[in-house]
């Protein structure tokens, strides 16, 4: 009996059907994860996607990531609930599920914000009753840290230690010495140590020989982000450059010239200061009396002076008054600051000075190789800038057995007698800087006039080792009658200056008086 076509359609529909249920319920799949290792910067927020091949619902099952053991986990999702028991108290209100395609499939563990201790592998699980599959995720961590610093130091023997650092780098990262023609040093020593949170923290060390490298710099660079940081540093001229053999023997030729261009030198020398102290003897009585009324004016606006712990270089050692320094060969620990003096062994004053007429002494006995003077407040205390005007330094020095002023050429200064102790006198408004042997009275140096803009400060320095300190006098002397002339122009008006006695000061309180700084007996220079 022939069998109608419609008839056979409908039954084997449903044959068909019945077929497919048992595969449906016993269906297989695939976890997919990202084939290549995820790169997250410390800080950010990440997520970890995973998804299901085919692309089934994913809302009824178990979802789990895990690191090296199932349980507990970054982050369990079952029921539609996340379960916190089974977390890791480290994941713990920083992993959350990405389920807005949880429908079809797909599905994201998001960590905020990441750490360095998140770096690593995880596996994504996914399990629908007896059936489970997991995929494999790398996530890759990384942050860029700081601006490397680098501290220079000058060593004994004149060699020059160069230290850099910086923080906060993941993974640990490469640090390099190099010039900028390119050419790259090993370093002398190197560490490199986690923080608290797995940040590295980098110091490297290099010694340097050759002062005539120029410029070196310190780049540190994070290989994982392709990314580095660099900083360079002008390395000063020479201290006590490396003897070849030829230097050597070139040595021996210069020291013959040399000791024949020193006699020329030194009589040249003798002739110049002779003839200075007939031109000095040559000064009319007017002149003179000219310049001595000058420092005695000055002497009407004495300052108190002291010294300033902050600015003060390690090597330098400060009184309990704050008023005596001196420079030793140990090294004191001192914090790090942005106003200390790092490389010229110098100390500022307390005081700032932004206008008006201001003066002080200071006691330098019989001590050798000193600074002293007034400079800008913000001049430049790391590392070997020169000390001339054109940097903010207006001063005099004893050098050896000469006296100089500090101008871009070094002014020599043919003094008469060594000065025991030194007046400065700053008159802001004019721009008027003049040093006084306080020994007689006489001028030593006056910078020519300069326009001032912003604080000045006291300044002091020391070259050489010693017991004897470098002391600022007390404001306590009270000198002899003099005449002030009112008006250069008239010479013939004149005003009679009357010293302050206890008996006349309280009779006349508008005489002008001065006071003039003495040494310190417990302190002064002997």
């Amino acid at each position: 009996m022939p069998v109608s076509p419609n008839s056979c359609l409908p039954r084997c529909l449903l044959t068909l059907i019945l077929l497919q249920l048992p595969k449906l319920d016993s269906a297989l799949f695939d976890v997919i994860g990202p084939q290549e290792p995820i790169l997250a910067l410390v800080g950010e927020d990440i997520e970890l996607p995973c998804h299901l091949s085919p692309n089934v619902s994913a809302e009824h099952m178990e979802l789990r990531w895990f690191r090296k053991k199932v349980s507990p986990a970054v982050l369990v999702h079952r029921d539609g609930v996340e379960q916190e028991g089974e977390q890791m108290p480290e994941y713990r209100g920083r992993a959350t599920l990405v389920k807005d395609n949880i429908t079809a499939g797909r599905v994201a563990v998001r960590i905020h914000p990441v750490r360095a201790s998140d770096d690593g592998e995880y596996r994504c699980f996914f399990r629908r009753g007896e059936i489970y599959e997991e995929a494999k995720v790398q996530l890759k961590v990384a942050a860029l840290g700081s601006d490397p610093h680098i501290h220079m130091e000058v060593q004994d023997r004149g060699e020059i230690q160069l230290e850099c650092s910086s923080v906060g780098w993941y993974p640990e990262p490469q640090v390099q010495w190099r010039t900028p023609e390119g050419e790259k040093f090993p370093s002398t020593s190197e560490s490199s140590n986690p923080d608290e949170k797995g940040l590295f923290t980098v110091a490297a060390s290099l010694i340097i020989r050759d002062n005539s490298l120029g410029n070196v710099s310190c780049c540190i660079r994070n290989l994982l982000l392709g990314q580095e940081k660099e900083v360079g540093i002008s390395i000063p001229a020479p201290f006590f450059p490396r003897l070849t053999p030829w230097m050597v023997a070139m040595a021996v030729i210069l020291m013959v010239l040399g000791l024949l261009t020193i006699g020329s030198i030194f009589f040249t020398w003798r002739v110049y200061r002779q003839r200075s102290r007939e031109r000095k003897n040559e000064f009319s009585p007017k002149e003179k009396l000219l310049e001595e009324l000058k420092w005695k004016k000055a002497t009407l606006h004495a300052v108190d002076v002291t010294l300033d712990p902050d600015t003060a270089h390690p090597h330098l050692f400060l009184y309990e008054d704050s008023k005596s320094v001196r420079l030793e060969d140990s090294r004191q620990k001192l914090p790090e600051k942005p106003e200390r003096f790092d490389s010229w062994p110098c100390v500022l004053g307390r005081e700032t000075f932004t206008s008006g007429r201001h003066y002080w002494e200071v006691e330098v006995g019989d001590r050798t190789d000193w600074v002293i003077g007034v400079c800008r407040e913000n001049v430049m205390k790391k590392g070997f800038d020169p000390m001339t005007p054109e940097n903010g330094f207006w001063a005099v020095e004893l050098y050896g057995n000469g006296y100089w002023a500090l101008t871009p050429l070094r002014t020599p200064l043919p003094l008469a007698g060594a000065p025991r102790r030194v007046g400065i006198f700053l008159d802001y408004e004019s721009g008027d800087i003049s040093f006084y042997n306080m020994s007689d009275g006489s001028l030593i140096y006056t910078f020519p006039m300069v326009s001032f803009s912003g604080p000045l400060r006291p300044f002091f320095c020391l070259w050489s080792c010693g017991n004897k300190p470098l002391t600022i006098c007390p404001i306590t002397y009270e000198p002899e009658g003099v005449i002030v002339v009112a008006d250069a122009q008239d010479p013939f008006k004149e005003i009679p200056l009357s010293p302050i006695r206890e008996d006349s000061a309280s009779r006349d309180t508008d005489t002008l008086h001065s006071k003039l700084i003495p040494t310190q007996p417990s302190q002064g220079a002997s």
